[in-house]
């Protein structure tokens, strides 16, 4: 067995489970800043030493500048880039990494590697995504998914799964579309299918919305079209689809859902994930 040696630098209980897959599976592993591990390096100048491969949060950062360990810490993207540099780190994994992240690592002599390109990843990780965002929905409603109206817009990984469930639940869906390809699914799958433009026409009577399009989607002249008890679950990346602010004060529940795997199934998701380590660890160390 190849002997890497992991560091976890933050991260939610998924990481935490990952951290005990690894260490059952005979590989050293670390951690820094990890709320939920209790056995966790407490000082960041000695956490990279001897480390092959740093696993970072997912998202590996919300502002382009910092990444976000825990509630209250955080380290600049080129001090852990230096920091890896320093110590001969060459691989840093982790969820949604930006082109100017990457850029920036390349100059450090580091390669990255997101999550959520390996489509295994991206697609188990949708599973626990749709489960979580229908069960917020129904914690939030006082109505059945069944015999509702519910509007799911996207029709990407997620949005797939979510329409396929929705209807096994005996909910009346609808499914946004905006190219020829995915009308002919949605239709083929029995849903209702419209064109994203056409959303105001649609809204009126709906129960539930479930939004994956990282883009102002839901906007203001789109809420005012809503029923007041309609229910709207944001899953796209941040900032979301979803005009919030305007939701509240319309007294409309919305609900932004970043990271449901590691919320409602952590266990399946670090198991996703420990798959993933591994397979890009191979790949790019060799054999010690």
């Amino acid at each position: 067995m190849s002997k890497f040696k992991f560091g976890i630098l933050g991260g939610d209980l998924r990481y935490k489970i990952l951290f005990d897959m690894l260490k059952k599976d005979g590989y050293q592993v670390y951690s820094y800043c990890n709320n939920c591990i209790n056995c966790e390096n407490k000082n960041f100048d000695t956490f990279f030493e001897g480390i092959d491969v740093i696993i970072a949060p997912i998202p590996f950062s919300k502002d382009n500048k910092n990444v976000f360990l825990n509630d209250c810490l955080e380290v600049k993207i080129k001090e852990l880039f230096m920091r890896m540099s320093e110590n001969d780190i060459k691989i840093l994994i982790g969820g949604v990494i930006s082109d100017d992240a990457r850029e920036l690592a390349a100059k450090f002599g580091i390669r990255t590697f997101d999550f959520f390109e390996h489509e295994a990843v991206a697609v188990l990780n949708a599973i626990p995504t749709a489960e979580g965002a229908i069960q917020t929905a129904m914690e939030a409603s006082d109505k059945t998914i069944f015999g509702s109206k519910c509007i799911v817009l996207g029709y990407g990984r997620c949005g797939k799964l979510l329409a396929k469930d929705l209807k096994g639940l005996g909910a009346d869906v609808f499914v946004s579309f905006r190219n020829e390809r995915d009308e002919a699914y949605i239709k083929a799958y029995g849903y209702k299918g419209f064109n994203l433009y056409e959303l105001k026409n649609f809204v009126s009577g709906i129960e539930f919305i479930f939004n994956t399009i990282p883009a102002p989607i839901v906007e203001k002249s789109i809420i005012k079209k809503i029923k007041r008890d309609c229910i709207i679950i944001d899953l796209a990346q941040a900032p979301g689809g979803v005009d919030f602010n305007f939701a509240r004060e319309q007294n409309i529940k919305a609900f932004y859902c970043p990271g449901l795997p590691g919320r409602v199934a952590p266990v399946s998701a670090a198991e996703v994930l420990k798959n993933a380590v591994l397979r890009i660890s191979v790949s790019q160390i060799p054999s010690v």
